[in-house]
């Protein structure tokens, strides 16, 4: 593997890092403007951050070993993987939190529809929050391996 590719999918990562940051900022936002909100979304804004801390410490461990002496092809690709399922996650959770405002619903009845839309998306999210678990395990699970890999090499 290129010292170029090592590079590539580092710069990458930092991309899915700046969106996921910004990701957990407009979770906390959200959660802060609507008063019906409970403890999940907190926490999958929390989630969200601590992948991002994650895929920050894969793309440090990438760029430290320029040679990418430490990493196989298939390392490589199960990297790219994981951080496309990440940018579709981030990518779906922002759309679902993508919400009219609360201040347009003036009436009753548009009040009503908002909280059953709400109701919805707190259930997409929780599926999205076990997708996140999903995917920060198997990154830590990378690092890992790669911080083993190079206890053997020393």
């Amino acid at each position: 593997m290129s010292g170029l590719e090592v590079l590539g999918i580092a710069a990458s990562i930092l991309q899915v890092v700046e969106l996921g940051t910004h990701l957990s900022i407009k979770l906390y936002t959200f959660c802060r403007r609507l008063k019906d909100t409970d403890q999940r979304i907190q926490s999958l804004s929390s989630d969200v951050a601590l992948t991002c801390n994650v895929l920050r410490q894969l793309g440090d461990s990438l760029q430290q070993d320029e040679d990418a002496k430490l990493y196989s092809m298939e390392a490589f690709a199960t990297a790219q993987q994981v951080l496309g399922e990440c940018r579709k996650l981030f990518q779906r959770i922002g759309d679902a939190v993508d919400y009219p405002d609360q201040k347009a619903t003036k009436g009753l009845l548009q009040k009503a529809a908002r909280k059953v839309g709400f109701l919805c998306i707190e259930e997409d999210l929780e599926v999205l929050r076990v997708n996140l678990e999903r995917l920060k395990s198997t990154m830590l699970l990378m690092l890992n391996v790669i911080m083993y890999a190079g206890q053997l090499r020393r």
